[in-house]
């Protein structure tokens, strides 16, 4: 292929990945629009019975679930387009410019707002146990109930749970593992109204305590990314 020939077909496939990354910003703006659709009418349908209202919730998260599905195989293409562009520029000798293109999204997972919920609810002394979001098989013995300090910005979680992944096993109970409660520091609770503390040692960033909160309401387990350690 001469070198003007790769020139042209370089420059094509800039025009192409350009057109592809307005396409997926576009995508990513769609996604978030059906995240609070479907967030919407799953509020609205909070002890509902009604049909058509669990239709819509379930074929709106359908359709968020599709579309992130062609947000990540677009994104794959994109990374193909890309080295196969950079081939021709190193194996044929042309060095035309890039042309400059939309920025292509990262998808980022967006945080459960019963995380956000069950925060606010701790702040204000309200330790509802929060329950799994996703899990096919509702286990009543798996929870978790938190406790905040917003002032410092850490909390601490108490989970409760098998102790092996089994549903038949024996019922564990664990709390967090973190540094140190600074001295003269007010204690976090596992329990307000029995005034059960947690150990000094229990405290995690509030950052850390919504990322396990997140965690187990996807999986229904004990979060992985806190330490943890066992409470009678």
């Amino acid at each position: 292929m001469s070198t003007s020939s790769v020139g042209a077909v370089a420059a094509r496939v800039d025009d192409v990945r350009s057109t592809l990354g307005e396409s997926l910003a576009a995508l990513g703006q769609v996604e978030e629009q059906l995240e609070e659709y479907a967030g919407a009418l799953a509020a609205l349908g909070e002890g509902s019975t009604a049909e058509d209202l669990r239709d819509a919730t379930a074929l709106a998260v359908t359709a968020r679930e599709d579309l992130l599905r062609v947000f990540r195989m677009g994104t794959d293409a994109d990374k193909s387009l890309e080295r196969f562009r950079t081939r021709l520029a190193g194996g044929g000798g042309a060095s035309a410019a890039p042309v400059a293109r939309a920025a292509t999204p990262t998808p980022v997972p967006k945080p459960d707002r019963e995380v956000d919920a069950a925060v606010e609810r701790a702040r204000q002394g309200d330790q509802t146990p929060v329950l799994p979001g996703k899990t096919e098989k509702q286990d009543q013995r798996r929870y978790v109930q938190i406790d905040v300090d917003h002032e410092r910005e850490v909390g601490a979680l108490h989970y409760v749970g098998p102790r092996e992944e089994e549903d038949g096993a024996e019922v564990g109970t664990w709390v967090t593992k973190g540094k140190a409660r600074e001295e003269g520091a007010p204690p976090l609770y596992v329990d307000r109204a029995a005034k059960r503390e947690f150990p000094p040692n229990a405290g995690v960033p509030l950052d850390k305590l919504r990322e396990a909160l997140a965690e187990f309401r996807s999986t229904g387990r004990r979060p992985r990314c806190v330490d943890w350690q066992d409470h009678a």
